[in-house]
């Protein structure tokens, strides 16, 4: 007799409802596993990116200076509610074999007092800082691949009063090189502080720099060429060696949180020494489960509560400018 075998309906139930659970356990584990990868992924992202920016800044920090008068080495904009922007001076355009002077720089012409606040043309000596026949342009300003000043448009600079150091320094944009001793730039910080009674005769001197910023869309901008996204927080703080003892007393770092915010024509700009850089940096995507997705405050950034689930992590630099202080002036 010929058997014909089978499963009853209860053993197909069963295993219809043990497969089930399997494939549940297997999907969680799956989206789980997924999730988890996706976020190590973002945190190394971030981790990488924010190695990059602190070495690359470190590099303009410890260039800042050289060559230049001192207080036309650093220059910013120290906000409390939203990213510092940062003002170094630009040592790539310098070709230290021929250029000796320590004090290269382009005289603003027409002896003007001060800079105004906004876009503005500025007449100097020259838009190249090595004066004569050896001079030696670094940036192609007119796009006709033929280098012709050492100021890069889009990029920095820096404004000091090479005589009175003490008025601090101010700092903008470079809009455009429009001959070979006139400028278009927009200054974006507040002009240079009063000039001091007695004083040393006014001589405002123009310095190229490098210009970092954070956008509103989370990119650091370095010449307003991208660095990098999600880029949360620049913050800087300035440490000011106001009776010049080599040593950090209270209140002379300047825009920490705990001594005075940094004002940029409130300093004697020749007198830093130092600067500290914070960059804050979160990851691409939030991780709703993370209950560790609070804003990070460094500095003197105010402090802005909740949770939106994002990983963030925090990159400190402290930075000495080697090319500032106990200069021998040749």
């Amino acid at each position: 007799m010929v058997r014909n075998g089978g499963f009853s309906l209860i053993e197909l139930l069963v295993t219809t409802a043990i497969m089930g659970v399997v494939t549940v356990y297997l999907l969680d584990t799956v989206t789980t596993q997924h999730k988890s990868y996706t976020v190590i992924d973002q945190v190394v992202e971030v981790q990488q990116s924010g190695r990059l920016i602190t070495e690359l800044i470190e590099r303009d920090v410890r260039h800042a200076g050289f060559m230049v008068p001192e207080g036309a080495a650093v220059c910013g904009i120290d906000n409390i509610n939203t990213a510092d922007v940062l003002y170094l001076s630009d040592a790539d355009a310098i070709v230290s074999g021929t250029q000796t002077r320590p004090d290269l720089g382009a005289i603003i012409q027409g002896g003007p007092a001060n800079i105004s606040v906004g876009t503005q043309l500025i007449d100097v000596d020259s838009v190249v800082l090595e004066k004569g026949a050896t001079a030696n342009p670094f940036y192609d300003s007119d796009g006709n691949g033929v280098p012709d000043a050492d100021f890069n448009t889009n990029a920095g600079v820096i404004i000091v009063d090479a005589g009175n150091p003490e008025r601090g320094s101010a700092c903008g944009v470079v809009d455009s090189v429009t001959s070979a001793t006139r400028l278009r730039i927009t200054l974006d910080s507040t002009p240079l502080g009063p000039i001091p009674v007695p004083s040393n005769p006014v001589i405002l001197i123009a310095v190229p720099a490098h210009h970092y910023r954070v956008d509103i869309n989370g990119q650091l901008f370095r010449d307003n060429i991208i660095v990098s996204d999600g880029v949360e927080d620049l913050q800087v703080a300035f440490f000011f060696d106001d009776n010049q003892d080599n040593v950090i007393d209270p209140g002379e770092y300047r825009g920490d949180g705990l001594g005075p915010d940094y004002v940029n024509n409130a300093v004697n700009a020749s007198d830093i020494r130092e600067l500290r850089t914070n960059v804050i940096l979160r990851t691409r995507l939030s991780d709703t489960s993370s209950r560790e997705g609070q804003f990070q405050v460094t500095e003197n950034r105010l402090f802005v509560a909740g949770n939106d689930g994002f990983r963030r992590r925090v990159y400190t630099a402290t930075t000495m400018l080697r090319n500032v202080g106990a200069r021998d002036m040749l």
